[in-house]
């Protein structure tokens, strides 16, 4: 997995061309910076980048030379601590907000559900203490991310 360094959220400005890598749709700055992978392109992907303040910009995808995730500082320490849950393994969000400092499994799910790059990021492995928990990409989606890591075919 590459490296990815997580900052706090400053993109006003920003411009951005959007394409496909690797089987997700990405957002990468100019300079080369990921800044948003998704699974699917959909109007949660624009809206992002425009919430951040990001301009579209036409043209191929530079060359990803760095990977940086942008949120608030609560959403990068939760993303962090995300991080180090090995691959094919799942902590809850319970277990994750303790982690963090956090009395709120709630407030880490939303930050959870903010996680711009997929997979990198492997929300995917925190679960509910009653079950699979949310995803903002499905269940499904989750289960077979799940699933190829368990296998050894991801991760």
């Amino acid at each position: 997995m590459r490296s990815i360094r997580v900052m706090p959220a400053d993109l006003a400005g920003c411009r951005v061309r959007v394409g496909s890598l690797d089987g997700f749709v990405v957002a990468v700055t100019e300079p080369g910076e990921l800044i948003l992978r998704m699974p699917t392109r959909s109007a949660a992907f624009r809206q992002r980048l425009k919430s951040w303040g990001c301009v579209v910009v036409r043209g191929r995808l530079p060359k990803v030379r760095t990977v940086r995730a942008h949120g608030t500082r609560f959403q990068l320490k939760v993303w962090q601590a995300c991080q180090r849950i090995r691959p094919g393994q799942t902590v809850t969000y319970g277990v994750l907000a303790k982690s963090v400092g956090c009395r709120s499994a709630q407030a880490v799910g939303g930050a959870l559900g903010a996680n711009p790059l997929a997979i990198l990021i492997p929300c995917h492995r925190v679960v509910s203490s009653s079950g699979a928990g949310g995803f903002a990409w499905g269940l499904a989606r989750k289960a077979r991310w799940l699933q190829a890591e368990r296998d050894g075919v991801a991760g």
